[in-house]
């Protein structure tokens, strides 16, 4: 008998109640609360099977999901309570759809919701203390061979700055990793130039508490030699967009580098992190995810066999 790890194997049970309990804990973390008048006291009441909450104070109604992450979803608790689960292993929105037994539309949007609230927690932290910033290129390497040449002069990597917080023993207690926007990729910090200089004040000034302030802060060369916690981070990272996705493009690309960041920083308390995320985050619609979004470079999808292949092919 095989002894190794299967995903699908250790996926936990969930009973409809426990995930109810669970959310309600999220989303009134101090006991019920009307949305409308503040009230603590509701009568529980059904309504075309679903659970309602009463107020009885002013008779305002109000649902589980209501106000959260899961606000208009049609998909049982259970489902996304075993796609939070599945979330801290990293896996693709294929997997997740084969794994809890929904659509592949389904699951990429709960993936992408779940990324969503992340990305809302990660925006109302930001790093303090001693800091680590690196500067690195993330390039989508599949334009090289499927597209035009005039995509491949339009689209460079993107650049990303990698920021950690330590503590004083030096261990990572808060991890960021920003695409830089308005720079086109032609500098990274700690190489020289005003725009390294640009897209580090920027950073700070964004996604730090210091404000600018230099004296807490290291930056780091992109270096084999001497590797630090981001260096290893962004290894980790380039590893796993790779290996699970083939690559990510620039449109979703700062979704998926929260979501690594998320399971970096939480470790074994992913799931409960997660938990306690959802209910006090606002969910974002489908239309809004597939929607075009400014400052992102597209690619051209038009396909050109590699000068490899045609010098060998005949």
């Amino acid at each position: 008998m095989s002894s190794g790890f299967s995903i699908r194997d250790s996926i936990p049970c969930y009973a409809e109640e426990d995930c109810a309990g669970a959310l309600f804990a999220a989303k009134w973390p101090d006991g019920f609360r009307c949305p409308r008048c503040w009230h603590s006291r509701y009568y529980d009441i059904a309504s075309r099977g679903r659970r309602l909450f009463e107020c009885r104070s002013c008779s305002h109604q109000t649902s589980l999901t209501a106000g959260t992450a899961l606000e208009g979803t049609r998909t049982p608790l259970t489902k996304w309570f075993k796609a939070m689960y599945l979330m801290q292993f990293g896996i693709s929105a294929v997997l997740l759809a084969e794994l809890i037994c929904v659509t592949y539309k389904t699951a990429w949007l709960i993936n992408h919701k779940l990324r969503h609230v992340i990305g809302e927690q990660d925006g109302a932290r930001p790093l303090e203390g001693s800091l680590q910033l690196l500067g690195e290129y993330y390039g989508y390497e599949y334009h090289r061979y499927f597209s035009d040449k005039l995509a491949q002069g339009a689209l460079k990597p993107q650049p990303i700055v990698i920021g950690a917080s330590l503590d004083q023993t030096g261990e990572v207690v808060h991890l960021k990793m920003k695409a830089v926007d308005g720079i086109d990729g032609t500098a990274v910090p700690g190489r020289g130039g005003s725009e390294d200089e640009e897209a580090v004040e920027r950073f700070l000034h964004n996604h730090t508490a210091n404000r600018g302030d230099f004296g807490k802060t290291e930056l780091l060369q992109r270096s084999h030699r001497g590797r630090k916690a981001p260096h290893h981070a962004w290894l980790g990272v380039v590893r796993w967009l790779a290996w699970t996705f083939g690559g990510i493009g620039p449109k979703h690309l700062q979704s998926y580098l929260n979501e690594f960041c998320f399971r970096y920083v939480s470790g074994s308390r992913t799931l409960e992190a997660l938990i306690a995320c959802i209910g006090t985050s606002r969910t974002i619609t489908y239309r809004s995810l597939v929607s075009a979004r400014s400052g992102i470079r597209p690619i051209r999808w038009a396909f050109r066999q590699p000068e490899r292949s045609r010098r060998h092919a005949g």
